[in-house]
C-alpha cells in the first residue's frame, strides 16, 4: 500500500473509531465529573476536614470545613506543605504523627488546636495511609472532627466532680469540727457560769477581779475559736434578720482599721441600701477573717478595696456553686498583697490548710468563712496572681425587708422571781445554769433528759413560766420535746440553748415559734437579758 493510501486508510480507522466510541467516553467522564461534583458535595456537607495529603506533604484535596476554620479559599490550600497551612505550633505537634503515616501506619488521636483568630479548638484526627500495589504510600487521607464541645464538657463534669468530692470532704470533717465544737462549748459553759458568779459576789475593784477579767479574756479567745469550728461545719446560724451590708462592712473596716495602721482602707458603695438576712455575727466574722487574711497578705502594709454592690447570678454560675439562680448581694474583698498560686489558691478553703507559720493563724479563717457563707444560701470565690494581689468575692441572697434596728443590751443584771424549767443532758451545764438562775432570783426546776421535761410540763401546768431547752440531748432532743412541750402548752416561751446545731435544726425550731437562742457558753449578764426579754414579751 502506497503512502498516500496508508495515510487514507488510518483516517478513515481514526474517523470511525471516533464515530464509534467518542460518544461513550464522552458519557463516561461526564459520569465521572458528575460523581465528583457529589463526592465533592458530600464531603462539604460532613462536619469535619477532610483531605488529602500526599508524600511530600502538599495538600491535593480539602473541603469546604478547611476553608470556613481557617479563613482560605481551597485554591489557596490545594499544593501547599502542610506546615505552611496550619502554622509551626499546631504542625510542631502533628508532625509525630504525619511521619507514623507516611510510613503506612493508621494514625488515630486527640490534639489541642489553635485557630487563626487565636481561639482553642480540640480535634480528634484520623490518617488513613494511601499505598500503591506494592505497599509504598503515596499519601494520607485526613479526617478531623472537632470535639471542643466534648473536651469542655469532659472538663465541666471533672470540675463538678472535684467539687462534689470537696463537699463530701467538707461535710465529713465539718461534722467532727461542730461536734469539738459542740463538746468544748459545754465545757467553756461551766467555766464561764462559774467565773460570772464569783464576779457577782465580789465589789469592782477587789483583787480577785482582776483574774476572773483574765479568764474572761481567755474564754473569749477560745470562743472565737470554735465560732471558726462552727462556721467551717456550717452551724451556729441562729439569729436571721435583715442587715444592711454596707453599714456592716463600713463598722467592722473601721474597727479592724483602729488596731492595722498600715493598711489604708477603701470603700466603695452605692448609695442605696443593700439588705441580706443573715446572722449579723457570723457575716462579721466571715469580713474579719476577709481583712486579716488581706492583711498577713500584706507584711509591708498596702490597700485593701471593700466594694459592695447588686448582681444576678444566672443558671451557668450557681450550677457549680449550687445555690439558686437570682438577685444576689456582692462583696468584692481585694488585696494589693502577695497573691497566690492557681495551687494554693484552690485549697484555700480547705480546713487546717495555711501558707502561715504557727503564730500567723490557725488555717480555719477561710474555711470558716466558707462554711458560713454556704450556709446562708451564699457563695464564696477567690481570683489571683502571684505579686498581683487577691480578690475574694461574696454572693449573698438580696433582700426587700427593712432593716430592724436591735436596741443596744443593758448591762446591768436583770432579775426575776418567775419559775423555770432548764433541760439539759450535762451535768456541768445543769449545775451551773441553776446556780445562775438563782442568784438572779428565779425558782429553777431541772430536768436532765427530754422525756422527763415533758413529763414536767404535763405535772406542773401553769406553774412553769418559762423553759430554757438544750437542743443536742439523747433519746427525745431538743425538737422532739419542743414539739411536745407545745402540744401541752402552745403559748409557754421556750429558749433554745446549744453549743452547735446539727443540719439547721435550731433554725427549724425557731421558725416554728422558739421564743429566743442562747449560744453557749453564755455568762450571768447575757442570760439576765435573754430570760427578762423573753418573759416581758410573753407577758405583753
Amino acid at each position: 500500500m502506497d503512502k498516500s493510501a496508508r495515510q487514507k486508510f488510518l483516517e478513515l480507522s481514526l474517523e470511525s473509531t471516533r464515530k464509534s466510541y467518542y460518544p461513550q467516553l464522552k458519557k463516561q467522564l461526564e459520569t465521572v465529573r458528575e460523581n465528583e461534583r457529589h463526592l465533592q458535595m458530600l464531603l462539604d456537607s460532613l462536619p469535619a476536614r477532610i483531605s488529602y495529603v500526599d508524600k511530600a506533604e502538599r495538600y491535593v484535596f480539602v473541603n469546604s470545613r478547611y476553608e470556613k476554620e481557617l479563613g482560605l479559599n481551597r485554591h489557596q490550600i490545594i499544593g501547599r506543605r502542610i506546615r505552611s497551612i496550619l502554622g509551626d505550633a499546631n504542625y510542631a505537634k502533628a508532625k509525630p504523627h504525619i511521619d507514623k503515616a507516611l510510613r503506612g501506619e493508621h494514625i488515630h488521636y486527640e490534639i489541642p488546636f489553635a485557630l487563626p483568630d487565636g481561639c482553642a479548638q480540640w480535634l480528634d484526627i484520623t490518617y488513613v495511609p494511601d499505598t500503591d500495589g506494592e505497599g509504598c504510600t503515596q499519601g494520607f487521607y485526613v479526617l478531623a472532627i472537632d470535639i471542643t464541645g466534648k473536651k469542655r464538657a469532659e472538663e465541666e463534669k471533672a470540675k463538678l466532680e472535684i467539687q462534689l468530692q470537696q463537699a463530701l470532704k467538707f461535710e465529713a470533717i465539718g461534722t467532727l469540727a461542730g461536734g469539738i465544737a459542740h463538746d468544748f462549748n459545754n465545757l467553756l459553759m461551766g467555766i464561764q457560769g462559774r467565773s460570772s458568779l464569783i464576779a457577782t459576789e465580789l465589789a469592782p475593784y477587789h483583787p480577785h477581779m482582776e483574774h476572773l477579767h483574765a479568764i474572761e479574756e481567755y474564754i473569749q479567745s477560745a470562743v472565737t475559736l470554735t465560732k471558726q469550728l462552727l462556721g467551717f461545719a456550717r452551724g451556729g446560724k441562729y439569729e436571721i434578720k435583715p442587715i444592711d451590708l454596707d453599714e456592716l462592712v463600713r463598722e467592722s473596716a473601721a474597727m479592724f482599721g483602729r488596731t492595722r495602721k498600715e493598711i489604708r482602707i477603701n470603700i466603695r458603695s452605692e448609695q442605696e441600701k443593700i439588705v441580706v438576712e443573715a446572722d449579723r455575727g457570723q457575716i462579721e466574722q466571715v469580713l474579719l477573717n476577709m481583712y486579716v487574711n488581706a492583711w498577713q497578705a500584706m507584711p509591708a502594709g498596702g490597700d485593701l478595696f471593700l466594694q459592695t454592690g447588686r448582681t444576678t447570678l444566672d443558671e451557668v454560675f450557681c450550677g457549680p456553686h449550687q445555690i439558686d439562680p437570682g438577685r444576689y448581694a456582692k462583696l468584692s474583698v481585694t488585696d494589693t498583697g502577695i497573691g497566690m498560686s492557681p495551687a494554693v489558691s484552690r485549697r484555700i478553703f480547705d480546713p487546717f490548710f495555711t501558707t502561715k507559720d504557727k503564730s500567723r493563724g490557725t488555717g480555719l479563717g477561710l474555711a470558716s468563712a466558707y462554711g458560713i457563707i454556704k450556709n446562708h444560701g451564699g457563695a464564696i470565690t477567690v481570683y489571683s496572681e502571684v505579686g498581683r494581689g487577691t480578690t475574694f468575692n461574696i454572693y449573698l441572697p438580696a433582700s426587700d425587708k427593712a432593716v430592724l434596728r436591735a436596741e443596744p443590751a443593758a448591762r446591768r443584771l436583770l432579775k426575776g422571781s418567775e419559775t423555770i424549767l432548764l433541760v439539759d443532758d450535762e451535768a456541768m451545764i445543769i449545775d451551773v445554769g441553776q446556780a445562775m438562775l438563782q442568784r438572779l432570783g428565779y425558782r429553777v426546776l431541772v430536768c436532765r433528759g427530754g422525756q422527763e421535761a415533758v413529763e414536767a410540763v404535763t405535772a406542773k401546768g401553769e406553774a412553769v413560766d418559762l423553759v430554757i431547752l438544750d437542743l443536742i440531748m439523747p433519746g427525745m432532743d431538743g425538737g422532739k420535746v419542743f414539739e411536745r412541750i407545745r402540744a401541752i402548752r402552745p403559748r409557754i416561751p421556750v429558749i433554745l440553748s446549744s453549743g452547735y446545731a446539727i443540719n439547721g435544726q435550731a433554725t427549724e425550731i425557731m421558725r416554728q415559734g422558739c421564743n429566743g437562742f442562747l449560744q453557749k457558753p453564755f455568762n450571768i449578764s447575757e442570760l439576765s437579758q435573754k430570760v427578762r426579754q423573753v418573759l416581758d414579751d410573753s407577758h405583753g
